[in-house]
């Protein structure tokens, strides 16, 4: 019985030393690089002051949700075609005019017209 233990012992043994072996590391306990060099190249750019040609708003007025819908279908819908136009740039006598000419354009509803008439004219 003592010979089966050792002979099974011996196997064992053996078996365990050819094996491959894996060795787990904490890296937490690594110490981190105390200097990272970044190579970059350096362009030099010209900065210039571009002058703001659209009137400033100065009114600020809180939006309903009704009116912040109507703002984001018309940021959305106009800016598509052309740039978008602040609501002072025109009167409150051309909007209407303007919207109704541009709705040909898309497929904005009455209704949808009327609620961006109704947020332009809560900006002016």
């Amino acid at each position: 019985m003592k010979i089966k233990l050792i002979s099974l012992a011996t196997t064992l043994s053996i078996l365990f030393s050819c094996a491959s072996k894996s060795v787990v590391t904490d890296i937490s306990k690594t110490a981190a690089p105390l200097e990272i060099k970044v190579a970059q190249e350096v362009n030099p750019v010209e900065n210039t002051v571009v002058t703001e040609t659209k009137p400033v708003v100065a009114k600020f007025t809180m939006l309903t949700r009704e009116l912040y819908e109507s703002k984001i279908l018309f940021e959305n819908s106009c800016n598509q075609c052309h740039k978008l136009y602040f609501p002072n740039e025109y009167s409150k006598e051309q909007w209407p005019k303007i919207l109704k000419n541009m709705q040909k354009n898309t497929e904005l509803s009455d209704t949808q017209i009327i609620g961006i008439l109704d947020y332009i004219y809560s900006q002016i």
